[in-house]
């Protein structure tokens, strides 16, 4: 589900629908944003599923230390308790903390434990900038955002989940509610101290097997947060490394924060044995990666990143479209790959080590065989919208080779004061995000 105003209509119905339980991971949350078709906030889909007796449980990121005051923030604290308690809230919140990392997972799940249990995974945020469609047009100005803001028109993706590996997405979920931080403190929960734990048991039958493709949930959990999982959990990072390493024709990458020396050093090796390497990235990245510049981790990230340059099979690019005022640049916040039309991989993980080693994070990666399949329509569905062409006809190392050409085409447009198509404008690695 490529873009908010898909996901969130696809999900809104999803928790209109549900018969048994809505449970909710929460990273950012704009309490004002909201859902497509008219639906109200988030507080008012889950008022309504509650009503409806189903069981709502939201776990909620809990900041330390940092941003805490933000629009897109919901900690628990004395501000959050009272709207909570002037909607009268009768659904069940706990907050949960990592330090001064991020509990950065975005998880949806219905009726887990049926035959109709269907969850969404991914790594768009409850924000009004989340809300885009495909098409990107300009945000509608009562939204309270000024031409061209950063955050006010943002890619993003999620995915929509049946079958076996719902029972990890449920175990997940159980892990975090049971050792939420902050359940046993003042404002740490809704009703305060009155949330119940859920059994620690799976699902009692996984599952049934309802298609061809082979799905993997990873999770980025550091050793310790949890009891029930005292290693912790680094499968996101492995499987980004084994995707690349196995790739032969083309890998490409939409992502938020593109610095991770690891996953930027497997692709200078693809790029020397002459996979196609394509990178779509926010042409107005977040102020914090600057400002981070000095950081050792961030520091090689940016070397490495600055390598890649060099290679003619590299292209980084970043989405844009030419407003009456200006040049707006589309916000890229997704954190997705697709290898070779056949891996692929959507989540709420970013290419870049506190992302791998400290904030909490879930993706879902699949494969197909060769001839297509979910991570073939996915490599589509975001090139078609980069570049302004149909690929769907197209071998995905062509699809991607044209992209790049539009892309370059699209920059030298830019800078002549021109039209362009699609959104991809190629862009400098070695001054991205300086």
């Amino acid at each position: 589900m490529v873009d908010g105003a898909v996901a969130f209509d696809q999900i809104a119905e999803a928790v209109e629908t549900a018969a048994v339980s809505v449970w909710v991971c929460v990273a950012f949350l704009e309490t004002e944003a909201q859902f497509p078709g008219g639906r109200g906030t988030f507080f008012d889909l889950m008022d309504c599923a509650s009503e409806r007796g189903l069981d709502v449980r939201v776990l909620v990121w809990h900041p330390e230390g940092h941003g805490a005051s933000a629009s897109d923030i919901f900690p628990g604290d004395e501000n959050s308790a009272r709207l909570l308690a002037d909607r009268d809230t009768s659904w069940q919140v706990r907050w949960d903390g990592v330090g001064r990392n991020c509990q950065h997972q975005k998880v949806w799940m219905f009726d887990t434990g049926t035959p109709d249990a269907v969850a969404f995974v991914g790594g768009i945020n409850i924000t009004r900038g989340s809300m885009a469609g495909p098409n990107h047009e300009q945000p509608d100005p009562s939204l309270g955002y000024l031409p061209g803001e950063r955050y006010s028109n943002i890619h993003d993706v999620h995915c929509r989940l049946r079958g076996p590996c719902l029972a990890d997405v449920h175990d997940n979920f159980v892990l975090r509610w049971n050792g939420a931080s902050e359940r046993g403190r003042r404002h740490g929960s809704w009703p305060d101290g009155e949330t119940s734990d859920l059994d620690r048991r799976s699902v009692d039958k996984v599952p049934t097997v309802l298609g061809s493709t082979t799905a993997q949930v990873q999770r980025s959990i550091l050793p310790g947060l949890y009891d029930a999982l005292p290693e912790g959990e680094n499968s996101v990072r492995e499987q980004y490394l084994s995707a690349i390493v196995g790739a032969r024709d083309y890998v490409y990458v939409e992502d938020q924060i593109l610095l991770s020396r690891a996953v930027l050093v497997a692709l200078r090796e693809a790029l020397e044995r002459g996979v196609l390497v394509v990178a779509s990235v926010p042409g107005d990245p977040m102020p914090e990666l600057a400002a981070a510049r000095g950081h050792p981790g961030i520091a090689a990230g940016y070397e490495a990143l600055a390598a890649l340059g060099g290679y003619e099979g590299f292209c980084l690019s970043a989405p844009a479209v030419r407003r009456p005022w200006g040049v707006e640049e589309v916000y890229v916040h997704a954190k997705t790959a697709v290898v070779d039309d056949v891996w692929a991989t959507i989540g709420s993980t970013n290419l870049v080590f506190s992302s791998f080693q400290g904030d909490t994070e879930m993706n879902v990666s699949f494969w197909d065989g060769p001839g297509g399949g979910p991570a073939r329509a996915l490599r589509v569905r975001q090139v078609d919208e980069q570049g302004g062409f149909d690929s769907s006809g197209m071998a995905g190392r062509e699809a991607v080779a044209r992209l790049v050409d539009v892309a370059r085409a699209n920059a030298a447009a830019r800078a002549a004061g021109e039209t362009w198509t699609g959104f991809a404008c190629a862009i400098d690695p070695v001054t991205w995000a300086s």
